[in-house]
């Protein structure tokens, strides 16, 4: 038996991929997801504080 292929995208601040996770797709959030971690919400959040 394999495993169903996961939905992957790249972060918008970092640019690396990462993959869905149960409790996005269970909420239909995927779309909404733009970054792989917190770090990463917060550095572009500080990044548009600056600009």
């Amino acid at each position: 038996m394999s495993r169903p292929e996961v939905r992957s995208k790249p972060c918008a601040y970092c640019g690396r991929p990462f993959t869905d996770r149960k409790r996005w797709s269970g909420r239909d959030q995927w779309d909404q997801v733009l970054y792989c971690s917190r770090g990463c919400r917060a550095k572009a959040a500080a990044q548009r504080r600056r600009a």
